[in-house]
C-alpha cells in the first residue's frame, strides 16, 4: 500500500492473511476511480479494526458477527460511536464496491439526520480573530472563513496558488477530485503579504514544524479551540466547519444567490 499506513492497517496485514492483499486491490480501485487518499486510509482502518476484531477478511465475516461488533460500537455510549458506526458501514460498502469481492452480507441502512449547521455572527467571528494574537494562526482563522475553505483545503494551500492580479484563490483538487477558483479578501491579501515579508520561502503558506511540510490539521483544529476557549463562546459545537458555515450564511444573508453560495464552496 503506497499511501500512509495506520498501525491498526500495519497489524492487520501481519495477523490476517490476504488482508495487505485485499488492501493493496482496494486502493488502486479506488485510486482509478478518484477517490482521494484520505478516504481510503479512513476506510482501511475500519476495516482492518474489524478483520482484527475477528481475525479474518472482511467479506469472510458474517452478519451476525458484524451486527455484533456495530452494537458494542454503539454500546460505547461515546460521542463518537454514532459516526465511528457509520464509518464501518461505509468502508464494508465501499470495500465491497472496489476489492472486487461479492456481498454476502446485508448491511444497515445509515438515517441522514438533519441538523441544521452551527453559525456564528459576524461580530462572534471579528471576536474570533481579535482573541488570537498569534499573527500566524489569526490569518489561518481569518483565510477559511473569508474564502469558505475547508481545513483540508488550508494545509494544502500553496503560495503559487495566490493570483494577486485577479485577486483569487485556486483551489486545487479538493472534494470529489474538483478544482475552484474563491475570491481573495484585500484584507487577507495585505496579511499574506506582511506573512511573507517575514522571510518566508516555503512551498506551503503554512507549515508545520517541518519548513518542508503542510501544517497538519489536529494543528489548525488546536487554533481553532483555543480560540472559541478564550472568547467564551457558549454555542455547543463550535469547530473550523464553523467558519466555512458562517461564510456562507453571512453572503447569502447579505444579498448573494444559493447557486453563487455553492459555487463558492465546492458544492
Amino acid at each position: 500500500m503506497r499511501q500512509q499506513t495506520t498501525n491498526s492497517v500495519i497489524l492487520a496485514s501481519q495477523k490476517v492473511p490476504g488482508f495487505a492483499e485485499r488492501m493493496d486491490s482496494f486502493e488502486k480501485s479506488m485510486m482509478i476511480d478518484g477517490l482521494s487518499p484520505k478516504t481510503f486510509i479512513d476506510y482501511s482502518r475500519k476495516l482492518a479494526d474489524l478483520a482484527l476484531h475477528y481475525h479474518k477478511l472482511p467479506e469472510a465475516i458474517t452478519e451476525d458477527e458484524l451486527k455484533n461488533y456495530l452494537s458494542c460500537i454503539i454500546e460505547e455510549n461515546r460521542s463518537t460511536s454514532q459516526s465511528k458506526f457509520k464509518h464501518i458501514v461505509y468502508s464494508k460498502r465501499c470495500y465491497f464496491r472496489y476489492a472486487g469481492v461479492p456481498m454476502r452480507v446485508k448491511l444497515p441502512s445509515i438515517k441522514n439526520e438533519r441538523r441544521l449547521p452551527i453559525v456564528l455572527s459576524k461580530q462572534q467571528c471579528k471576536l474570533l480573530f481579535d482573541s488570537t494574537k498569534n499573527f500566524k494562526h489569526q490569518l489561518i482563522l481569518k483565510l477559511i472563513y473569508s474564502a469558505g475553505l475547508r481545513v483540508n483545503e488550508l494545509t494544502k494551500l500553496e503560495w503559487q496558488h495566490i493570483d494577486v492580479d485577479r485577486m483569487t484563490i485556486f483551489i486545487k483538487r479538493s472534494k470529489g477530485n474538483k478544482d475552484r477558483y474563491v475570491p481573495l479578501s484585500v484584507h487577507i491579501l495585505n496579511d499574506l503579504i506582511l506573512f511573507m515579508s517575514r522571510g518566508i520561502t516555503t512551498r506551503y503558506i503554512f507549515t508545520g514544524s517541518m519548513p518542508s511540510e503542510a501544517i497538519s490539521r489536529s494543528a489548525i483544529r488546536f487554533i481553532m479551540g483555543q480560540a472559541v476557549k478564550r472568547t467564551g463562546i457558549k454555542k455547543e459545537g463550535v469547530c473550523l466547519h464553523t467558519l466555512r458555515h458562517s461564510f456562507a450564511t453571512h453572503l447569502l444573508e447579505d444579498g448573494l444567490d444559493i447557486f453563487s453560495i455553492k459555487e463558492l464552496l465546492g458544492l
